[in-house]
């Protein structure tokens, strides 16, 4: 059987062919090329296109037997019902509702309410505060269908516009408890003239139109199975679907997930509950992650310098450094702040260019362990941790992920592991079952904290968090 595997990631285009019967694999990555300045917002058919081109390049000599599909959470783009497109896609670090949710969150009987029926926060990366910030920037949203990247693309090659439970617990609207759209918070909201996509199972499939086909460049009648999240499917590519197990992945955005039993609600509105394709999860999201460190790259060292060459100048060694609050994008978890800020404190005149890097790598590290302590407090320490993303690219940053954890990491032998779940997902969906040795046979690296610095990262995440305290935002509709 012959899978393609087809990801609108955050930047970048991503596809996987796998052989089911040898254990045969391709991936390609593109980075997106976009036509504006503004990466948050973005034309979702052009993204269609390129990604297309991708998946029929590394097909091109293959007869496919199912296509699959990944994207991000937190998506929401506006198309007719004959899906001519209407909007922009406005991705996860749009912030465009931020005074709309600061106004909300001063009516705290509304957040709790809110939380506690969604799974989500009250923040602008959620689609039903965009759908409700475009009404009141005077964009007709009624009559009109809400999907995000993932389920544009599945329209474009299917001609339905399906979604499922996993994809649409990042929206806001859909209950936490019922895995369906919540009609109180519909109601609330004045949203009941939206059309939203159908719910379907994580494995139902819908076949591949004459134009899909043209599309993608293989014959109609291929079944496409319902889009997943990334996020989501990260937590199946490396099998981490026990209640207990733990993905931490740090690409552009950083994700703690717990798999759980049942929907686990932050009594103080810090983690969210989503779910994965086959199961409630427990986590937090930063928007702060392998961006920042892009960010600081791009800013402090001559264009031509690789992140191997900064990689020698980083030490362990116990000094004066700055802190770095990595909040360039907003905060989402823990504090949800979306009109928080980032940026350097504490910094001194003697302090290189390194130390500054390697602040933000530490800042980063920090940001994300203050979301793990928020997560263990409410569903217990994890009974594994699996880490995943840019960071395993540097020792030292890995290394120093579980300093500040203090607990051992199973590095992920996965280099794409939501496209590999998505894999999994169409393994699983035409019987075949989610493992396979193809993924499972690579011997595990295990990453162990170095005991000897624990007193030195306390210090250091007590330093960050009096600046996380001090530097906290105020709501501006708060006056």
């Amino acid at each position: 059987m012959i899978i393609l595997a087809l990801e609108s990631s955050t930047t970048s285009a991503k596809a996987m062919l796998f052989d089911s019967e040898s254990g045969w694999s391709d991936v390609r990555d593109r980075r997106f090329v976009l036509s504006g300045s503004d990466t948050a917002v973005r034309d979702p058919d052009d993204l269609v296109e390129q990604l297309l081109a991708l998946g029929r390049e590394a097909a091109e000599t293959v007869r496919v037997d199912l296509v699959v599909l990944s994207g991000t959470w937190h998506g929401l783009t506006l198309r007719e019902p004959d899906l001519a497109p209407a909007t922009p896609v406005y991705e996860w670090p749009y912030t465009g509702a931020r005074e709309l949710c600061a106004r909300l969150r001063l009516d705290d009987d509304f957040a709790r309410w809110f939380s506690g029926r969604t799974g989500c926060m009250v923040n602008a990366s959620y689609p039903v505060f965009k759908l409700v910030h475009l009404r009141e920037q005077g964009v007709r949203i009624d009559g009109r269908v809400a999907l995000d990247q993932a389920t544009v693309t599945f329209a474009r090659l299917t001609g339905e516009t399906w979604t499922n439970a996993s994809v649409a617990s990042g929206t806001g609207l859909l209950n936490a408890e019922t895995a369906d759209w919540d009609p109180e918070i519909i109601a609330h909201f004045d949203l009941a003239g939206v059309l939203l996509p159908e719910l379907r199972a994580a494995t139902d499939t819908a076949p591949l139109t004459e134009e899909g086909a043209r599309l993608l460049g293989q014959r109609a009648g291929i079944p496409v199975l319902t889009p997943g999240p990334d996020g989501g499917l990260n937590q199946i590519g490396d099998l981490a679907t026990e209640p207990g197990d733990m993905t931490f992945s740090m690409g552009t955005s950083g994700a703690l997930r717990f798999s759980t039993r049942h929907p686990a609600l932050s009594p103080n509105r810090s983690t969210w509950a989503y779910r994965s394709p086959v199961g409630p999860l427990s986590g937090a999201a930063t928007s702060g992650c392998g961006n920042c460190v892009d960010w600081a790259k791009g800013h402090l060292f001559p264009a031509e310098t690789d992140y191997a060459d900064i990689e020698p100048l980083l030490s362990a060694q116990d000094r004066s450094m700055p802190v770095f609050l990595p909040f360039l994008f907003g905060e989402r978890s823990p504090g949800w702040q979306d009109q928080r800020r980032g940026g350097f404190l504490g910094l001194e005149p003697q302090q290189s260019r390194a130390d500054m890097y390697q602040a933000v790598l530490e800042g980063i590290v920090y940001s994300l362990f203050h979301c793990y302590r928020e997560l263990t407090a409410l569903n217990g320490m994890p009974r594994r941790i699996i880490l995943s993303g840019g960071v395993l690219s540097s020792p030292f940053w890995t290394q120093l992920t579980a300093d500040v954890f203090g607990a051992e990491m199973e590095a992920s032998t996965r280099q794409h592991s939501s496209i590999v779940g998505a894999v999994r997902m169409g393994l699983s969906a035409s019987g075949l079952g989610m493992s396979h040795p193809a993924f499972d046979s690579a011997p595990t690296r295990t990453v162990v904290p170095r005991t000897q610095l624990r007193e030195q990262y306390d210090a250091g995440f007590a330093r960050y968090r009096e600046a996380y305290e001090r530097t906290r935002p105020v709501d501006p509709a708060a006056g």
